[in-house]
């Protein structure tokens, strides 16, 4: 196998939907080899559909007619794991003391429909899959052999050596403070990983965890007009909510060998109440910019690339779609 990674950033709706039609257009050039497909946030869903291989046509249908708001249901007031300020998990009171802390973990919604959804999409643990969610302390990365912490102060710790639930990870990593509850996980609240001080592209992650020499690594990335609020929001979750991280050296999000980076001004990244135009818009963009960034790096993938050319509309993107479909005989 190639010594090649796959990074799709945070960006909740707008990295979902620019993921998904980035990860159509590595499909249908016919790049299948793999190392490890990540992803943080909103970015770690496509990863998890590339990895699992999953239908692209199903994909488009699937992302079309999905309300997302439906997958983050009004949290039920005081009731469940996350009921009071003075809650006890496994036995042991809560590690977090601050006020701010421990509201934020409360969140207006819980993430059990896009559990749901990712329990019927999903049967088993791709083998390259990862993801990311953080703790006051650390990063929970998440893999098909285990469970793996990496505390801010330098520390490693194997907190399971089988994969947790993609359920329980996906929700980790989705997160957002104050919007969606933390997800309880040994002991811990997980939150966001689009808080990591490493980056909105982890590539060190990927670096640290899964290469022992230099390799290709692919970034997947979303800008639109709230991007700067954005990132403003994710500083100051992590000064709130991550303890420490400062001990950590700040990341260069672009650290990647080849960025596919899509800009859709019509779909912001907190809202999940979406047209039809607005996905339709996010899917082309991801797509599009990967056919740029992949025809333009030819070079480095040594098995070739099956020949793209940019997508003006969403039916020349079916098209596309259909026609790969029915040459793999998935049809």
């Amino acid at each position: 196998m190639n010594n090649r990674h796959l990074v799709i950033e945070q960006g909740g709706s707008r990295a979902i939907l620019t993921g998904l039609g980035a990860t159509l257009a590595i499909k249908l050039a016919g790049l299948k080899s793999w190392s490890s497909i990540g992803g943080i946030s909103g970015g770690a869903i496509p990863a998890l559909l590339l990895a699992d291989n999953a239908d692209p046509l199903r994909i488009i249908e699937t992302t079309m007619a999905l309300d997302f708001l439906k997958l983050l249901r009004p949290a039920s007031g005081d009731t469940g794991p996350l009921r009071s300020f003075a809650t006890e998990l496994d036995g042991k009171r809560s590690v977090a003391h601050k006020f701010i802390a421990r509201l934020l973990r409360r969140g207006m919604r819980h993430t059990d429909g896009l559990g749901e959804l990712i329990d019927a999409q999903v049967k088993e643990w791709p083998e390259s899959f990862w993801t990311m969610a953080l703790t006051e302390n650390s990063h929970i990365l998440f893999t098909a052999s285990g469970v793996f912490e990496y505390g801010f102060d330098g520390s490693y710790n194997v907190l399971s050596e089988e994969p947790a639930p993609l359920s329980l990870a996906i929700r980790a990593t989705c997160a957002i403070p104050g919007l969606l509850e933390a997800v309880p996980y040994m002991g811990r609240f997980l939150f966001d990983g689009a808080l990591s001080p490493l980056g909105g592209c982890p590539a060190s992650v990927v670096q640290q965890h899964f290469m022992g020499a230099e390799g290709t690594i692919v970034r997947v990335a979303s800008t639109g007009k709230d991007s700067r609020k954005n990132n403003f929001l994710c500083r100051v979750g992590r000064k709130l909510l991550c303890h420490d991280s400062d001990r950590i050296e700040l990341a260069d999000d672009g650290k990647a060998d080849i960025n596919i980076n899509a800009h859709v001004a019509e779909v912001h990244a907190m809202r999940f109440r979406l047209t039809e135009g607005q996905k339709v818009a996010g899917l082309l963009a991801g797509f599009n910019a990967a056919v740029f960034e992949l025809s333009a790096h030819s070079h480095a993938f040594q098995e070739g690339l099956n020949p793209l050319s940019h997508c003006a509309d969403f039916g020349q993107l079916v098209a596309l779609v259909r026609g790969f479909v029915s040459s793999q005989g998935l049809a």
